[in-house]
């Protein structure tokens, strides 16, 4: 599992271009059972697409290397990953089973500004929208970029509707990554596969290198980003381990 924390923690566009594998292509079932539950559940919460993101629909199946969908979600249940379509500048397809704290459908049709205009101190970020997406739909265009948290939450969804626990040892948190890869396509549309992984915080503070870096990070953190991402507790519980 990847460790993408840095001092200071900054929210930038920091995207980087990339020429690995954009998704596996032999899931696990673990991950395919929970998306199954997670749509069994929420399913009009999750997943929603645009009449307009058909024919991208259909281009992500064929090149996920699977038979014709019209439905974003069928593609979403034979990867791991979680799935976007972004086209002219807003979401027209979206299937996340493992969001962020955000309800995935209610965010459809938006530009990518706007899809950002919640994040804590995301000015940089918001401002240098369209530039970003100009780049990152680029045909053939590949980029990475990783984001990461902790949580009480022992659920790779992180729904809104799910409620955050207390933490009161360390064995109560774990540390959550994304790894986000976009694929551009015509300069007017890009794939988003994001893929989500968690693990037992206390698998990294037995690393005093990872911790050391964990806990600086963490203290560089604005009160906005804070709030934004559910830390302000969980920082200061930190603090009495």
């Amino acid at each position: 599992m990847i460790f993408p924390v840095k001092v200071p923690y900054t929210v930038t566009a920091d995207i980087t271009k990339y020429s690995g594998t954009v998704f596996n292509s032999a899931p696990h079932p673990a991950y395919l059972e929970q998306k199954n539950s997670e749509l069994s559940k929420w399913k009009d919460d999750v997943c929603a697409q645009l009449q307009e993101a058909q024919p991208y629909i259909s281009s992500l199946a064929t090149y996920c290397g699977l038979p014709p969908a019209s439905s974003i979600q069928t593609i979403a249940l034979q990867v791991e990953e979680d799935l976007a379509i972004m086209l002219n500048g807003k979401l027209a397809a979206i299937c996340f089973c493992f969001p962020s704290g955000f309800v995935p459908a209610a965010k459809l049709g938006r530009s990518f500004f706007d899809l950002h205009a919640p994040v804590g101190d995301g000015e940089r970020l918001r401002a240098s929208s369209e530039k970003i997406m100009e780049v990152i739909c680029k045909p053939n265009a590949l980029y990475r970029r990783y984001v990461w948290t902790l949580t009480a939450l022992n659920s790779l969804s992180q729904l809104p509707y799910y409620k955050r626990p207390v933490p009161t040892a360390l064995t109560d948190l774990y540390f959550r990554t994304e790894t986000q890869t976009t694929v551009g396509i015509d300069g007017n549309a890009c794939y988003f596969f994001v893929k989500v992984e968690h693990q037992p915080l206390s698998a990294i503070w037995e690393d005093r290198e990872k911790r050391n870096l964990l806990v600086e990070s963490l203290d560089s953190i604005s009160d906005a980003v804070l709030e934004y991402k559910h830390l302000k507790q969980i920082r200061a519980f930190l603090k009495t381990v």
